[in-house]
This record gives C-alpha cells, sequence and structure tokens, in this order.
C-alpha cells in the first residue's frame, strides 16, 4: 500500500514537471525571440535574421514565411527542449528544482548544455548559419548567450511554480 502511495506522488510529481517544463520551455522560447529581433535592430540585421535563416536553410521558405516558420519552428523546438530539461531535471534528483535560486542554477546548466549538445551541432552541421561560421563577430557571443538566458528563464519559472504546486497538492 505504501509502495502504491509512493509511486502515485511520484507519477504525480513527475506530470507536473511534464506539465511545467514545456510550458516555461515555449515562454522562455518567446523571450528568447524578443532578445533575437531586440539584438537584429540593434544590430542593423533584418528583423528575425536567425529565424529567416531557419526558415530559408532548414525549410527552404524564404521571405516573410520564412521568416514565419522559422520562429515557429524555433517555438517548437524550445517547448520541446524544456520539456525533455524538465524531464531530466525531476529524474536527475541532483539536479530537481525545488526553488527559484536551484532553478535559476539548473537552467542556466541546462542551457549551456542544450547550447553543447543540441544548438552547435545542428546550427554548424545543418544550418551553416553564419554566426556560428564567424566566431570572431559579437553577434556570434549574443547568440551563444541566448541560450543560457532562455535555460535561466526556464529554470527561474519551474523554481516558481514546482514548489508551490508541490504544496497544494
Amino acid at each position: 500500500m505504501i509502495y502504491v502511495f509512493i509511486g502515485n506522488y511520484i507519477c504525480m510529481e513527475s506530470g507536473k514537471y511534464l506539465y511545467y517544463g514545456p510550458v516555461a520551455g515555449f515562454i522562455s522560447a518567446i523571450f528568447e525571440a524578443i532578445m533575437f529581433y531586440l539584438f537584429d535592430i540593434a544590430a542593423s540585421l533584418p528583423p528575425g535574421y536567425q529565424f529567416t535563416a531557419i526558415g530559408s536553410r532548414l525549410l527552404h521558405i524564404s521571405g516573410f514565411y520564412g521568416t514565419l516558420y522559422g520562429m515557429l519552428l524555433h517555438f517548437v523546438v524550445g517547448t520541446v527542449v524544456g520539456m525533455v530539461a524538465a524531464l531530466i531535471s525531476y529524474y536527475v534528483i541532483a539536479l530537481r528544482i525545488k526553488t527559484v535560486k536551484s532553478g535559476l542554477f539548473i537552467g542556466i546548466l541546462a542551457g549551456f548544455l542544450v547550447l553543447l549538445v543540441f544548438s552547435l551541432p545542428v546550427n554548424i552541421l545543418l544550418l551553416h548559419l553564419y554566426v556560428y561560421e564567424k566566431y570572431y563577430l559579437p553577434s556570434t557571443a549574443f547568440y551563444y548567450s541566448m541560450h543560457i538566458f532562455y535555460g535561466a528563464v526556464w529554470g527561474i519559472f519551474l523554481g516558481y511554480f514546482i514548489p508551490r504546486q508541490r504544496k497544494s497538492s
């Protein structure tokens, strides 16, 4: 009987991560997209340059729809990454998010790992984006840092909502 109770508690708890992880990933991707647009404007690049590159190089769609579909693909990937990172955070007890502070730390770590494991290989090998080919550009450091920003927003969001949901259950 105790095993069933513990099992249900674990399933309910992981369900919260499964719910809030993708939501946090989607919200983080939106904040990241806003930062991309602000950077493009400040750097005198066409607004949405990163999304246009994704649309044209990966989906073979140009113009407005290339930018739109590139941004939508970015949101989908951000949502999926948020879910996967949340599940990893839940099942690896040392990475479990308990507070906003631990969420920030684990989120920054997650953003760095997403950069190394997913973003760099996709951008270099599949998309051949200029930002990763010209390492001396200031935009390279900015685009790298945006993955850390994504992770930080994701972790803060989970650090805020997961403990509150745990107490109300």
